[in-house]
């Protein structure tokens, strides 16, 4: 067995361990743990992002297949750091049918099914005004009622 491939991050009070074994992908950090094996993973691909803190500048994001249903986490990295360069080259020839790496990132979260962070915030956001909306013309349509 080869030692495991690793790296961290520490950014603000958190932490981030990736873990590469021969067979595993393994991430430990605050809300973003993950252990799959290998062969389960489906795809992988690196997303830029902005942090204004500069603590990381990138999502890693995986999808695996979990007892017959999809999975997909997106964990935060300084994807400009040297150590996890090696780590990603290692992943990639672990598995270089999974990596799509080769695609821009909004194809490849296209063809993982997962959504950008940036469209999530506005889906949600549309769907707290929405909601807003909804209890104004309630609650007017109650007052007018009585």
């Amino acid at each position: 067995m080869t030692e495991p491939i690793t790296y961290s991050l520490n950014f603000g009070m958190s932490s981030l361990n990736l873990q590469l074994t021969d067979d595993r992908f393994v991430s430990k950090g605050s809300m973003q743990n993950v252990d799959v094996p290998l062969s389960s993973l489906r795809n992988f691909c690196i997303v830029p992002t902005k942090n204004s803190a500069g603590a990381y500048d990138s999502e890693l994001i995986v999808a695996w297949d979990e007892a017959g249903k999809s999975k997909s986490k997106k964990i935060y990295v300084r994807g400009s750091d040297a150590s996890f360069q090696q780590f990603l080259a290692a992943l990639q020839q672990k598995r270089p049918d999974a990596s799509l790496l080769h695609l821009d990132p909004k194809s490849a979260q296209k063809q993982m099914g997962v959504l950008s962070t940036n469209k999530f915030a506005w889906i949600v956001a549309l769907g707290i005004v929405g909601l807003v909306l909804l209890l104004v013309i309630v609650v007017g349509l109650l007052s007018i009622s009585r």
